[in-house]
This record gives structure tokens, C-alpha cells and sequence, in this order.
């Protein structure tokens, strides 16, 4: 019983940084590889302050200034660049990002880690931690759905589709790119907030590239823009990296298998969907 409510907790916490990240890569089909840079930013923007002697309400409040900080950073640079480009320098910042948290030890206590993270009082059992991420998650999914299916949507895949004709149509590029990397970072903060208490840390190895394949993963095989189908590949997805570490090998090959795993998921994700994943411009 105890696992299953770790597998309750795990989807519910990650649901929010998950279903952001595919509002962005997904349905704007803009190439944000930077959601780990962003979940950086939120960990360390909110944890680093609490261990240094300040409140939860302070801490989150400076972590939620620093976390929209480095989304408009990023909104501002994927309207800058082109898209490739933008793929490539969101990827650049993640790792820098990860290269000044391992090597400012005095601040960060590098590869150490923040241990000993303290949890709100209502959270003190896995119990407790999966039906109040259950909560969340379902707010969160309510807000994007309404989201998904309003003008802000639609002005989304406009712009996804055909940028040119969105704007002969007034959709504004601009706010509709900032909102969308806002509403991600909010996902990414309100994840990596509950993500730590859970484990009772806070660690650069959880914010790795690996994590990002795993989004990409989860985003790809439910199918880029879906709500119902990205809830699914995520609940999928977690119940198989979680089942194994119950399979009869060393646990030193359990990380390496996983990698190999979900790669190859990946690729055949993107083999199947490679005529939809990111269609062709419409043409007159």
C-alpha cells in the first residue's frame, strides 16, 4: 500500500512541471529544451533562502521572483532566436546553470546537496503527500484544460501553425510566448517545491539532462498538446521507471538501463509521430 501511494505522489507532483513544459513544446511547438534550467532556478531560487535561515512564505516568494526571472529570460530569447537556435542556447543555459549550483559550494554545497529540507506540517506520510498532490494536480488540470480550450489556446496553435497568418489576424506573439513560459515556470516551481520535501532534498543529480529526456519522452509519446494523452504517457511512463527497481539486477545498472529504455521509447515515439510531431507550415 505504501508503494502505491509513492506512485500516486510521484505522477501528482510532477503533473504541473509536466503539462507545462507541454503547453510550451508541445502545443506552441516552441523548442524549449531549458524546463530543467527553469526547475533549477525554482529549487534552488526557493530552498537555498529556507536553508539560510528564512520562512517558507519568504523563500517561496523569492523562488517564485527568480523562477519567472529565468521564464520571461527564456520567453524573450525563443522570440529572439530562431528555433533551432533558441533548442540550442536553452540548452546552454540549463547546463550553466547546473555548471554555477555544482561549483558555488559556499551557497549551494555543490554535488552535496541541501539535505534535511523541512516539510509543511500537513505533509509528514507518503499518505499525506499523495492526496494533497492529487489536489493540486487536479486544479492544475482544470486550469489548463480551460486554458487548452479557450482564446489563449487557440492563439497558441495559431502561432504553432503558421506565424505569419496569426499575426494578420492580430494574435499577439509576444504575450501569447510570455504567458505561455510564465504559466511552465509557475508548473516548475510548484513541482520542484513539493518534489523536495517529499525526498527531503534537494540535489544538482535531479536536475541532469536525463530529466529533460524524460519530459520530451513523456510529452512526444502522449502526444505533443494533449492533455488526456500526456496525464497517460506520464502515468505510463512513471509506473514503468518506478517497477524497476523491482527487476532481478544490480541496482548500479538500474540508472544505465532506464537511459537505454527510455530512449529507444523515444525514438520510436518520434519515428511513429514524425509527420505530426511538427507539420509543415500550411502553404496558399
Amino acid at each position: 500500500m505504501q508503494f502505491f501511494w509513492h506512485i500516486v505522489a510521484m505522477i501528482c507532483m510532477s503533473i504541473p512541471n509536466i503539462l507545462g513544459f507541454n503547453l510550451i513544446f508541445g502545443k506552441g511547438k516552441i523548442f524549449h529544451f531549458g524546463p530543467i534550467g527553469v526547475s533549477t532556478v525554482a529549487t534552488y531560487g526557493v530552498f537555498v533562502p529556507l536553508m539560510h535561515g528564512f520562512s517558507y512564505p519568504s523563500a517561496i516568494a523569492i523562488g517564485f521572483v527568480l523562477t519567472m526571472i529565468i521564464s520571461l529570460l527564456f520567453a524573450w530569447l525563443a522570440l529572439r532566436l530562431e528555433p533551432d537556435a533558441f533548442g540550442v542556447m536553452a540548452i546552454a543555459i540549463h547546463l550553466s546553470l547546473l555548471a554555477v549550483v555544482i561549483n558555488w559550494i559556499s551557497l549551494t554545497r555543490g554535488t552535496r546537496g541541501l539535505p534535511d529540507i523541512p516539510r509543511f506540517f500537513f505533509l509528514q506520510t507518503t499518505q499525506s503527500f499523495a492526496l494533497f498532490t492529487f489536489i493540486i494536480a487536479l486544479l492544475w488540470i482544470l486550469f489548463l484544460f480551460v486554458l487548452h480550450r479557450g482564446s489563449f489556446g487557440r492563439s497558441l496553435d495559431a502561432l504553432a501553425e503558421q506565424l505569419w497568418y496569426a499575426g494578420s489576424l492580430g494574435i499577439d506573439r509576444r504575450w501569447v510566448t510570455v504567458i505561455a513560459f510564465l504559466i511552465g515556470g509557475l508548473g516548475a516551481l510548484i513541482t520542484n517545491v513539493i518534489y523536495c520535501q517529499y525526498v527531503f532534498l534537494v540535489h544538482p543529480s535531479d536536475l541532469n539532462f536525463p530529466v529533460f529526456i524524460f519530459f520530451v519522452m513523456v510529452v512526444v509519446a502522449g502526444k505533443p498538446g494533449s492533455v488526456p494523452g500526456v496525464l497517460c504517457s506520464l502515468i505510463l511512463l512513471t509506473l514503468l521507471r518506478e517497477g524497476m527497481r523491482f527487476l532481478p539486477i544490480p541496482s548500479e545498472f538500474i540508472g544505465s538501463l532506464r537511459l537505454l529504455l527510455f530512449g529507444l521509447i523515444l525514438f520510436v515515439a518520434v519515428w511513429v509521430r514524425r509527420d505530426t510531431l511538427f507539420p509543415k507550415a500550411r502553404s496558399v
